[in-house]
């Protein structure tokens, strides 16, 4: 299980940048449209900041597999390699309840927009439920990334990060 899952995260971490690609590529058909043609690429901006909602929270739970996630490196380094394991459990345990509250409220939102059928003001038709859909999913996936780092620290293991 915990393979497939880090297995799962590298195969989303492709589709990332494959995504961040294609933003690139827009922003630029956008701009030269612009410039060269005087005709933008209708929506070029819209899409690319729903893009970039889906590139940020489906990003959160590979960076944690990773380990490049933010922490106070000057205490956790000085640690036992025992508490170390602790400390590295009750933090996972802690974020998975706040981003479990996360994805809770994620859901929520995303739903409200779903129902009103909310949708970007672009000169294209975007649902606006679409960038708030990446919000809940990308917490989940973190929130089972860190349950699973969370097993394995408190079996006395090391989650053995990849970077």
């Amino acid at each position: 299980m915990i393979n497939a899952l880090i297995e799962f995260h590298r195969r989303l971490a492709t589709i990332i940048g494959l995504l961040i690609i294609v933003v690139v590529l827009m922003i630029v058909a956008d701009a030269a449209g612009r410039f060269l043609l005087n005709k933008p690429l209708p929506g070029s901006v819209e899409m690319s900041r729903i893009a970039l909602a889906w590139i940020l929270f489906l990003s959160l739970a590979y960076g944690q597999i990773q380990g490049v996630h933010v922490r106070v490196e000057v205490f956790f380094s000085r640690y036992s390699p025992r508490l170390r394991r602790i400390v590295g459990t009750v933090t996972a345990l802690i974020s998975m309840f706040f981003f479990g509250l996360l994805t809770y409220a994620g859901w929520d939102m995303f739903q409200a927009s779903y129902d009103v059928s909310e949708t970007v003001p672009a000169p294209i038709w975007l649902p606006f439920w679409l960038p708030k859909l990446a919000m809940p999913i990308g917490f989940a996936l973190l929130v089972l990334q860190l349950g699973m780092e969370a097993v394995i620290l408190a079996a006395g293991k090391n989650p053995g990060r990849n970077a």
